[in-house]
């Protein structure tokens, strides 16, 4: 490989049918050029070029040599024409993977991007469990949690809030809830998770006085999706625990209401996740800025 610079000087003087057109091109001087001629040729114990006072005129090994050197330094330079591209208009397929709620909520922050890119294709996987990024050619995953596998390469983005909410109807037809205590005899729906221990322990802690209040929760229904417990507490199925991003437009809507909204009840990291090949693909690291400033925006009110 250490003749990979000596290769490209070759091909270039070969091209421009002189030492001191080449060097003017490499911003080299000419007895510089000559000399790394010289070097490859001595490395390879073979003559490359005969020289005259007139002309520049290869040997037959030259000739050989020249074609494989010629296209080697092609294909440099159309892998650089791609990047290039790929920095001022990414192309091809960029392949995402997120929760159901998050995607729900950040994917309209890539609809004016993507359509200004008539070469881009964008394929999402909606899945809240975590997948092999390589085995499904993920470019970029986004997860919510602990730290990724450090086999990844990860970045927090943002921090997703966790709140209660209920339907209007719901609070009409029971008792108000002003404190956690208030929560021991209701109805609670969670979102399934592989480390569910009934019952489980939740920490409010008060905004203004920095109160914990420790309560044990026992949820009534336990659903596996979070569109569907969204739905099932939109429908007065009774008290779930939504992040502000997921329950953002139910909330516009008017179809849930935040319950003790003064108390917090959590806070998990939103990260960007990547496998090493892909982790300098300009189409991937302008996902990630966009989809952060929508994620940043929100958890930031």
């Amino acid at each position: 490989m250490k003749n990979l610079k000596r290769m490209a000087i070759f091909t270039k003087v070969i091209e421009l049918g002189s030492m001191s057109a080449a060097a003017k091109l490499l911003d080299m001087s000419p007895s510089a050029v000559s000399q790394q001629i010289r070097y490859l040729e001595e490395d390879n114990n073979v003559t490359l070029i005969h020289r005259s006072t007139r002309k520049l005129s290869l040997s037959e090994a030259g000739k050989q040599y020249y074609s494989y050197c010629k296209q080697l330094c092609d294909a440099a330079e159309n892998a650089q024409a791609f990047l290039d591209s790929e920095i001022k208009e990414p192309s091809g397929e960029l392949r995402i993977s997120a929760p159901v709620g998050l995607a729900s909520y950040f994917i309209s922050s890539l609809k004016d991007w993507a359509q200004r890119l008539p070469d881009l294709t964008i394929t999402l996987l909606v899945l809240d469990q975590h997948i092999d990024l390589i085995e499904n050619r993920i470019d970029l995953a986004i997860r919510v949690g602990e730290m990724p596998d450090s086999s990844y390469i990860a970045s927090k983005i943002s921090e997703m809030h966790l709140k209660l909410y209920a339907s209007p109807f719901w609070i009409k037809n029971h008792p108000p809830i002003n404190h956690p205590k208030d929560l021991a005899n209701v109805d609670i729906l969670l979102l399934e998770s592989t480390n569910l221990k009934l019952p489980i322990l939740k920490y409010f802690t008060h905004k203004e006085s920095q109160t914990y209040y420790p309560l044990e929760i026992k949820p009534k229904y336990i659903i596996n999706n979070i569109s569907v417990l969204r739905e099932m507490c939109e429908q007065a199925f009774g008290v779930c625990a939504l992040s502000t991003f997921e329950a953002e437009q139910a909330v516009i809507d008017g179809k849930l209401i935040s319950i003790l909204p003064d108390w917090d009840i959590g806070m998990m990291n939103v990260w960007a996740v990547m496998p090493q090949r892909n982790s300098q693909s300009a189409k991937v690291t302008q996902a990630i800025t966009l989809i952060k400033e929508k994620l940043t925006t929100k958890s930031s009110n």
